[in-house]
């Protein structure tokens, strides 16, 4: 995600990359972020938070969720 410039994104904003994961700022203007793990199958969402909020799942859906619940709170 390195390559997507995130400072354009407004508070609420969130984009979706070719290959399906997510970046954007929180209602807060925190960065949250939905990647793909290297490691391991499965998902990782965090948010930039002072909370340091991290889930890890290998449900796609689960991972949407969680990146959607901190687009709203964080």
């Amino acid at each position: 995600m390195a390559d997507t410039d995130t400072t354009a994104l407004v508070p609420g904003q969130s984009i979706s990359r070719d290959n399906g994961e997510r970046l954007g700022r929180s209602a807060a203007g925190h960065l949250v972020q939905l990647r793909r793990r290297v490691a391991e199958p499965g998902f990782v969402v965090t948010s930039g938070s002072t909370r340091g909020d991290a889930v890890l799942t290998a449900e796609w859906a689960h991972a949407n969720a969680a990146f959607d619940r901190m687009m709203r709170e964080d």
